[in-house]
């Protein structure tokens, strides 16, 4: 069977905003636990958001335990053979490659140290484990996480917005490795309700579960992002949110080969920030709107042979910035991927697993966060518990 790189963990970067980590000579190790196996590993990394050059004094990787210490010998990854170099900013590369072995369902410690160079570009997923120490740690095989004191401004930012937030992840835009097994790929391409991975993370343990060693999951979510519209400048957090779906389809799907599905779950955002703090009125847009905009990407998904796969969207009735005509957009919008399922791979109803009965606008308070507008566990479970596993055979 032909040999190909695939993702085995990745993220959508955004601007990191006041999450930023700022300049400090620190390492940042990364614990991934691989759904495939591979004889040979490339990092992708990431200044895209940046402000700055990022200057990286070494990087290694190493098979680990579940908290990121060394199982037996690590291995130097460099760039253009040289094992410091810099990022410039806007800058995205490509590692050399390594012959490093991996497998399935064993974890893996990517260890970076940043010498000089504020991280800005990222994301704040759950799906990973990062440890972060003052110095030069890549080729020590235990390390205690050293908390930093912005920690603070996230658990702040969360106490205020009511919602989850998770560590953010910096720098690092995707793990891949060579893999023979005819393995591929099945991407999120979402938002908050996504990235928080209180339902992906679930549907990722159920298709390795089915499916071992033959599809990684990986979150291309952005919080707060909008299928038609960048984020606004509006916005005290600027670019967290991220651009547009459609602008980012090609930086976050299409550039990578191994993709076999696309799991659309973008639109929440469309409907509901115009008008609020988040965006400004103006960027009002219509069910129809976006129910085009969704099938343009969904093409041009489909014309490179990507299966897609598109979630309606679940009711915010209960969420402070939800009003009547909004509500009314989105299910207009859900009644047309409903009228209209033949031109997707598929349409996944997840509103009707979580709705309220008694309140058709509104999903049920037990499957949702303290914000009203994002899962919980109880709601995450329910939602990749629905999915038909068979779209994926």
């Amino acid at each position: 069977m032909e040999k190909k790189w695939v993702n085995i963990w990745g993220q959508a970067h955004s601007a990191l905003s006041h999450f930023y980590y700022p300049s400090c000579p620190k390492t940042y190790r990364l614990i991934i636990n691989s759904a495939l196996s591979g004889e040979k590993i490339r990092i992708e990394l990431s200044n895209e958001f940046a402000k700055n050059d990022v200057c990286i004094g070494g990087i290694t990787v190493c098979e680990c335990n579940k908290d990121g210490e060394f199982i037996g010998e690590y291995t130097e990854i460099t760039y253009l053979s040289n094992t410091s170099f810099a990022i410039k900013k806007g800058e995205s590369l490509f590692c050399d490659e390594a012959d490093f072995t991996v497998e399935t369902g064993k974890y893996i410690a990517v260890s970076i140290y940043v010498e000089k160079g504020e991280l800005r570009s990222g994301n704040l997923l759950d799906n990973a484990v990062l440890l972060t120490v003052k110095g030069d740690m890549t080729k020590t095989p235990h390390i205690e996480n050293q908390r930093r004191k912005r920690d603070k401004v996230r658990e702040v930012a969360a106490g205020i917005l009511h919602m989850y937030l998770h560590k953010p992840i910096p720098l690092v835009r995707s793990v891949q490795v060579l893999n023979a097994q005819g393995a591929s790929s099945i991407a999120v391409f979402g938002d908050s309700l996504c990235q928080q991975g209180f339902w992906t993370n679930r549907f990722e343990q159920r298709i390795r579960e089915t499916y071992h060693g033959r599809y990684s999951v990986v979150n291309k979510s952005i919080m707060g992002n909008r299928l038609l519209h960048d984020f606004s400048p509006r916005f005290p957090c600027k670019g967290l949110f991220g651009p547009s779906g459609t602008k980012r389809l090609e930086r976050d799907v299409l550039s990578y080969e191994d993709t076999e599905y696309v799991i659309i779950t973008l639109g929440t955002n469309d409907f509901l920030q115009p008008g609020s703090i988040a965006a400004a009125k103006g960027d009002t847009v219509t069910a129809s709107q976006v129910f085009e905009g969704m099938l343009k990407v969904a093409d041009v998904l489909r014309d490179r042979g990507i299966k897609v796969i598109v979630f309606n969207l679940p009711m915010f009735g209960e969420c402070i910035d939800s009003r009547p005509h909004k509500e009314k957009t989105a299910i207009e919008y859900n009644r047309l991927l409903s009228e209209n399922k033949d031109r997707f791979y598929a349409v996944y109803d997840q509103m009707s697993r979580v709705v309220n009965p008694d309140k058709p606008n509104c999903t049920d308070k037990k499957y949702l966060g303290k914000d009203n507008l994002h899962y919980n566990k109880a709601g995450g479970d329910i939602v990749a518990d629905g999915i038909d596993l068979d779209l994926f055979g």
